[in-house]
């Protein structure tokens, strides 16, 4: 079952300068590492309520084109790209959601900068629903948490999210089934664009 909103995803250009700006708006900012695809990198900011903000920057925008699904973010400067719901049994969701799965359940990773292997599993849906995820290390290897979860700002967490979808109504339709699966409410407005347009924090 989709027990949470697990991350959600912001594609900058200069991952230093994006670290360096989050803290100075007083967010504690952790060093992620290097994702196994060899495209990107991040940095994450962990809520007391469970789940993060990732902070994420391509080495080469231009090299990663056709090769992720967030690389046009980077290529237009940066913004809001996606978020993930953790799953507790991603292929049991995977098997219930169907036809919305357009990449089904596979492993990936990253490597932290203490060395540290990352290790979860995604399935990809269609945009603009977000992705889903399930830890293969343990969670809180993945997750910052405890003191690396407190701000001097006070955030606590995601308190909701907008979708910007072509076709409201067919993506509304679409989340009904994540919900039914326990996914928590997002909003979703019609757009001329499919992706994440607003994070709202607590």
């Amino acid at each position: 079952m989709i027990i949470r909103i697990d991350h959600v995803v912001l594609v900058v250009t200069d991952l230093d300068g994006a670290v360096a700006d989050h803290r100075a708006r007083g967010f504690t900012v952790t060093p992620g590492g290097e994702h196994a695809n060899g495209l990107t990198h991040n940095a994450l900011v962990g809520f007391a309520d469970g789940s993060y903000l990732e902070l994420v920057a391509f080495h080469d925008a231009a090299a990663a084109r056709g090769k992720h699904p967030w690389q046009p973010v980077a290529e237009r400067g940066g913004g809001w790209a996606d978020f993930a719901l953790g799953s507790d049994d991603l292929a049991a969701d995977a098997a219930a959601l169907g036809d919305l799965v357009t990449r089904p359940p596979r492993p990936d990773g990253r490597t932290r900068p203490d060395g540290v292997a990352v290790a979860w599993q995604s399935a990809r849906l269609v945009a603009p629903l977000p992705f889903l995820i399930e830890d293969i290390t343990l969670r809180q290897v993945r997750v910052p948490s405890g003191p690396a979860a407190t701000h001097p700002n006070g955030t606590q967490g995601i308190a909701g999210i907008v979708l910007g979808a072509r076709d409201a109504a067919a993506t509304a339709a679409g989340y009904e089934r994540l919900r039914e699966r326990g996914a928590p409410p997002v909003e979703i407005v019609s757009a001329d664009e499919d992706r994440l347009r607003e994070v709202r924090f607590r």
